[in-house]
């Protein structure tokens, strides 16, 4: 008997991946990263992005560019 098949969700597998990282599931400052990524919150999510990006000292474009360079997007 033939399986049907299940959609494949990346967006699923990585969280898996990273929920199970002991030093994920150990800091406390990743966790709330994973509950607004959960959650869909993408106000948290910017106001993190902007505090980040404030710490490093780099704008919102500087940042973008780095991580399409990091994942080997079209910049």
């Amino acid at each position: 008997m033939e399986r049907p098949m299940v959609p494949f969700d990346p967006r699923q597998m990585a969280m898996n991946l990273i929920s199970q990282n002991p030093n994920i599931a150990n800091n406390p400052n990743a966790q709330e990263f994973i509950k607004v990524i959960q959650n869909g919150d993408s106000a948290r999510g910017q106001q993190i992005a902007d505090n980040l990006c404030q710490t490093y000292g780099i704008s919102r474009d500087e940042a973008l560019k780095n991580a399409k360079s990091f994942f080997h997007l079209p910049l």
